[in-house]
C-alpha cells in the first residue's frame, strides 16, 4: 500500500536475503536489496537463544525490544539518550538517561545525571537526578534484590583538596581546574511515592581508600616499593598513559560499569582508565565502607580482589597486561552456563603488542590481579573492535549476546563461537533513524577510531518466560529500521501460467521487472480460477505477492516472491466467488487480508492467522458487477476499502472501515469500456492511495495521482501482458537512499561534557 509497513508474518526465518525472482532486464533487484541492507536484522540462524534483545542508542531517547526477527515488540520513551538500560521484573526498564550538558554541572564522556524508571505503559513512574558542583551520575546505575539502587558518581575534589590527599600536582590536568574526580558508590532508596528522589542509605568512596608514595606526610604514605605489597588500595598517583588513554586525568579511573552479586553481597566495578576491575564488600555499613575493617570479608571498604593491570600498583608491567579500557564487567547469574563466574567485554585498544582488537571474556578470580580464563572470544582476526563501550550478556543456552557499541552492531556466538544472530542498531542521533540503505555518519570523539552516531552502550536479551515478560502478549509490530520512500507501480499476474511481472519503474520502462515463476508445490497447485493480490505482509517494504484459491478458501502468500507459498491462511466459510484484498486495517502493523462477497455485497477483513481483524460490514445492495479495491485514501496509516461501478465509471472511496458512509469521495472517470479493471496504490510517493485502471485490450496502465476524479496528473504506460493477465498495484522494490547527515551542531552537543569552566577541548572517551 501507500507506506512500508510492519510485518505480522507467521514464521520465523533466518535473516539472510531471500532471492526476490528471476530478474528479465539489466539490474537485479537481488542487488539492489543486497546493497540496501545497511541495519536491522542480518543474520537469524539455527542456534540462537530465543528471546528479545533490548537496546538503546546512545544518542536517542527510543528503548527497543525486538524479537529475533528484528521486529518491535515494545519500545520505551526517555527524556533523553541513555547509556545502561535494564528491564525489570515487574515490566518497567530502569534507564540511566544522559541530561543535556547545561544541566551537568561537571562530566566526561558517559555522563548520564539522571536515572528514570519507566513502566511497561510507557509511562514515567520514578527519576533521580543528581548533577551539582559536588556529584556527577554516570554511565550506570542498577537495581538491588531490596528495591534500591545502586549507582556510580564522579566526587569532585579542588586541586588542593586533591593534593591534600597525596595527589602529585604534576599529575593534575589544568584544563580541568586541576580537579580530580574520583568515583563513589550510592545506594539509592527510591521515593516511589513521590515519584522522584530518595535518600542515600549506603556509600563508598575510592578517596577513603587511597595509597601514595609521593607525600610522606600523609597517612596514606607508603614507600614506592611497598605500594606493590597494598593491593587492597588504590594507587593515587597512577595516570595511564599509551594508546586509549583519557587525556581527561581529573576523571581519573572512569567507572563504567557496576554489578551486584546477592549472593555474597559483593559489587564488581570496571574502572576503564585503570584497565581493571574491582570486587569490594557491599556488606559494610557506610561508616566500615570508609575503612579497612568490617563488613563479612573484615576488609571494610579495601578491594577484595582487582584484575586486569598489575601496572596500577606496580605489580607487573605492560607485558602483562590482560585487559585494555574494558567495560560491563558482571557476574554470570545463576542458572546459566558459567553461572559465578565473571565475564567482561575487553575493548582491548592498544594490546601490549601493539594491535587493537576487542574480546569477551570469561573468568574465574583467584588472587588479586589473578583469574583463570574459562573461556573467550575475540581474535584480531574475528572482525570486531569496539574501541569504547561495549558490553556482552551469557544466555541460557550458553552462547554469549555482544555488543560491539561503537557501530551499534549486536550479535550472538554460541561457545564455539559461530555467530548465530546479528542486528545493526537503525537509531542514530537526535532522535532520527535510519532508512535501510544508508549508513549511520561517523561521530567525532577525538582520537577516537570508528565511532558512529547509532552507539549503543549495551544490549541485553531476556527470553519469553523472564518474570518482565511471562504472560504478556508479546506481538511482532513493525521493524525499526525505515524503509525508503517509492512508489507503487503495476504488476500483472497470469492465472494461466502462475506467473507475476513485477515493474519497478512507474514510466512504462521495463529495465526493472521481476519475473516471479511457480515454485515446488504448494505453489504450483494453485488452480487457474485463482485471484492474485498484493501487500507487505512481511514489512520489509516490498510488497508480497499472494493469491487467494477459491475452490479451496485459503490465501496463500508469498512473503519473499520467490514463486513458493511461505504461508497457507484458511479463511473458516469463505466462499469460491469472494474477491481478496489486502490492507492495513488498523494502522498498527502490517498489510492484512480481506474478502469482498459481490453476492452480499459484504466486506469481511482477517488477521494473517484467518481470524477476524475488524467486524465485517454490509454495504447497500449493489450489482455484483462492482469491483473492491482497498487502500489509504486519506493518508492515516489505516486501509481502507472501496469499489468501482464498471458500468457507471464511478468510484467509491471510504475513508472509513465500519460500513458507514459519512466520509465517502465519488468521482466518474470519462466514458470507459466496461472492461477495464481498477487498481490502487501509492504511485507518487506522498503517503496517500490513489486509483488507476487497466485497459486489457491495450494492456495499458493509468494511474492517477489525484482522487477528485480530474485527469490532470496521470501516468499512462503500456507493458507486454497476457490477454489474461490480472493487474495488481504494489510497492515491489527500492533504490537506497543517500546518508543521513546529522548537524555538527547536534554533534557537539551530544558529545561535549566538558566541565563547565574552562570551556577546553578535551580528548574524553566514554
Amino acid at each position: 500500500m501507500a507506506t512500508p509497513r510492519a510485518p505480522r508474518n507467521l514464521r520465523s526465518k533466518p535473516s539472510r536475503r531471500r532471492a526476490r525472482g528471476t530478474l528479465a532486464g539489466i539490474e537485479t533487484l537481488e542487488t539492489r536489496l543486497a546493497l540496501a541492507q545497511t541495519v536491522g536484522l542480518f543474520v537469524n540462524a539455527p542456534g540462537v537463544q530465543d528471546g528479545y534483545t533490548l537496546f538503546n542508542a546512545t544518542l536517542n531517547p527510543t528503548t527497543h525490544l525486538i524479537d529475533n526477527n528484528g521486529q518491535e515488540v515494545h519500545a520505551w520513551t526517555g527524556t533523553g539518550g541513555a547509556t545502561s538500560v535494564y528491564l525489570q521484573d515487574n515490566g518497567s526498564i530502569l534507564r540511566n538517561t544522559i541530561l543535556a550538558p547545561p544541566q551537568r554541572a561537571f562530566g566526561s564522556n558517559g555522563s548520564t545525571g539522571k536515572i528514570e524508571i519507566i513502566d511497561w505503559n510507557n509511562t514515567p513512574v520514578w527519576s533521580y537526578t543528581l548533577a551539582n558542583s559536588k556529584y556527577q551520575l554516570h554511565h550506570d546505575s542498577i537495581l538491588l534484590p531490596n528495591g534500591n539502587i545502586l549507582a556510580i558518581a564522579w566526587e569532585r575534589l579542588s586541586r588542593a583538596e586533591a593534593i591534600a590527599l597525596g595527589r602529585d600536582p604534576a599529575k593534575l590536568n589544568p584544563a580541568t581546574n586541576s580537579e580530580l574526580w574520583p568515583e563513589s558508590i550510592l545506594e539509592i532508596k527510591p521515593d516511589l511515592v513521590a515519584g522522584s528522589g530518595g535518600s542515600i542509605v549506603w556509600e563508598w568512596h575510592m578517596k577513603d581508600h587511597l595509597v601514595q608514595s609521593y607525600d610522606a606526610g600523609k597517612a596514606n604514605y607508603v614507600k614506592a616499593q611497598d605500594i606493590v605489597k597494598n593491593p587492597q588500595r588504590i594507587n593515587l598517583n597512577f595516570v595511564p598513559s599509551g594508546t586509549g588513554a583519557d587525556a581527561h586525568i581529573a576523571d581519573w579511573a572512569h567507572f563504567n560499569a557496576i554489578a551486584y552479586n546477592a549472593k555474597t553481597d559483593q559489587i564488581m566495578v570496571s574502572s576503564r582508565e585503570f584497565s581493571e576491575v574491582w570486587m569490594i564488600d557491599h556488606s559494610t555499613t557506610t561508616a566500615q565502607a570508609a575503612g579497612k575493617t568490617g563488613g563479612k570479608s573484615g576488609k571494610g571498604g579495601d578491594l577484595l580482589w582487582r584484575y586486569g593491570n598489575p601496572q596500577t600498583w606496580n605489580a607487573g608491567s605492560v607485558a602483562s597486561q590482560t585487559l585494555e579500557w574494558q567495560h560491563n564487567i558482571q557476574w554470570i547469574a545463576d542458572g546459566l552456563p558459567g553461572a559465578g563466574n565473571l565475564l567482561v567485554f575487553n575493548n582491548g585498544w592498544g594490546r601490549p603488542d601493539g594491535s587493537s582488537w576487542s574480546s569477551v571474556m570469561e573468568i574465574k578470580p583467584t588472587t588479586y590481579g589473578k583469574a583463570t580464563t574459562v573461556w573467550s572470544y575475540g581474535s584480531p582476526k574475528a572482525g570486531f573492535f569496539s574501541p569504547i563501550i561495549s558490553g556482552a550478556q551469557r544466555q541460557p543456552n550458553g552462547n554469549t549476546l555482544i555488543c560491539e557499541g561503537v557501530k551499534g552492531n549486536v550479535f550472538e556466538v554460541t561457545p564455539a563461537g559461530k555467530v548465530v544472530w546479528r542486528y545493526v542498531n537503525p537509531d542514530i542521533a537526535g532522535g532520527n533513524t535510519l532508512t535501510q540503505g544508508a549508513t549511520a555518519p561517523p561521530l567525532n570523539v577525538s582520537g577516537t577510531p570508528g565511532v558512529f552516531t547509532n552507539l549503543t552502550f549495551r544490549a541485553l536479551k531476556y527470553t519469553a518466560s523472564s518474570p518482565a515478560l511471562a504472560g504478556r502478549t508479546l506481538t511482532p509490530g513493525k521493524l525499526v529500521e525505515k524503509y525508503p520512500t517509492f512508489f507503487a507501480t503495476a504488476g500483472f499476474y497470469d492465472p494461466a501460467t502462475r506467473t507475476w511481472t513485477l515493474n519497478h519503474h512507474a514510466d512504462g520502462t521495463s529495465t526493472a521487472v521481476t519475473q516471479v515463476k511457480p515454485g515446488i508445490a504448494p505453489q504450483v497447485a494453485v488452480s487457474a480460477a485463482s485471484l492474485p493480490l498484493a501487500g507487505d505482509f512481511d514489512g520489509d517494504g516490498v510488497a508480497s505477492t499472494g493469491v487467494y484459491d477459491g475452490a479451496a478458501g485459503t490465501f496463500r502468500l508469498d512473503f519473499d516472491n520467490d514463486g513458493v507459498a511461505d504461508s497457507i491462511v484458511p479463511i473458516t466459510g469463505a466462499k469460491s466467488w469472494w474477491k481478496p484484498l489486502a490492507g492495513n486495517w488498523d494502522g498498527k502493523g502490517g498489510d492484512e487480508l480481506g474478502l469482498y462477497d459481490p453476492v452480499s455485497h459484504t466486506f469481511r477483513f482477517y488477521t494473517l492467522q484467518g481470524t477476524q481483524a475488524s467486524a465485517p460490514f454490509v454495504t447497500p445492495a449493489l450489482p455484483t458487477t462492482w469491483l473492491a479495491l482497498a487502500g489509504d485514501w486519506n493518508g492515516d496509516g489505516k486501509d481502507t476499502v472501496g469499489l468501482y461501478d464498471p458500468l457507471g465509471n464511478t468510484f467509491y472511496l471510504n475513508d472509513k472501515i465500519d460500513g458507514s458512509i459519512s466520509a465517502l469521495t465519488i468521482f466518474k472517470t470519462p466514458r470507459l469500456p466496461a472492461t477495464w479493471v481498477p487498481l490502487a496504490g501509492d504511485w507518487n510517493g506522498d503517503k496517500k492511495d490513489t486509483v488507476g485502471l487497466y485497459d486489457p485490450v491495450a494492456r495499458t496502465v493509468y494511474l492517477n495521482n489525484r482522487i477528485d476524479g480530474s485527469i490532470t496528473d496521470v501516468r499512462t504506460y503500456t507493458l507486454p501482458a497476457s490477454a489474461t493477465a490480472i493487474p495488481v498495484g504494489g510497492n515491489w522494490g527500492s533504490f537506497p537512499q543517500p546518508k543521513p547527515t546529522v548537524s555538527p551542531t547536534l554533534m557537539a552537543a551530544a558529545v561535549t561534557f566538558d566541565p563547565t569552566k574552562p570551556k577546553t577541548n578535551l580528548s574524553v572517551r566514554p
